[in-house]
């Protein structure tokens, strides 16, 4: 009798990890329609519903924009590393948007990505690389 009661106990433990585990991936998962703007927070995923097509956002690799408040020679730019999945295949591309708040298309396949990179940069104050987003729209 003890024999089952543990069983039973281990196999809802197992199931409640798996439940717990599911949720935890689906949050890192944004649903968005082609020509619809959303925000993609890094680690997590857009999946375009109707299309083959998602972007994870991985991280920044450079941001050299000329922070709000300073005077600069140039005005920098910004990197940012996405993986995106067509079809059955996954591409690794660092996307680029120049200093300024305008957003900046990219041409994948037969679909534009149009991004802008937030928060923007103030003087003395840095960005954790966690709290940066991409503000997208992909559209045909």
């Amino acid at each position: 009798m003890k024999k089952k009661i543990f069983s039973v106990i281990g196999l809802l433990t197992v199931s409640l990890l798996l439940l717990v585990a599911s949720l935890a991936c689906s949050a890192d998962k944004i649903t968005a329609s082609l020509g619809q703007e959303f925000t993609l927070p890094v680690g997590q995923t857009a999946i375009i519903s109707g299309e083959s097509l998602s972007i994870k956002f991985v991280e920044v690799t450079g941001d050299s924009r000329c922070p709000t408040g300073v005077q600069c020679i140039q005005a920098g730019d910004v990197k940012c590393l996405m993986l995106i999945k067509y079809m059955q295949s996954t591409s690794s591309l660092v996307y680029t948007q120049s200093g300024g708040n305008d957003n900046s298309p990219e041409v994948f396949n037969k679909y534009i990505i149009s991004f802008r990179v937030e928060p923007y940069p103030e003087s003395g104050k840095q960005i954790a690389g966690s709290d940066y987003k991409l503000v997208m729209t992909v559209t045909e």
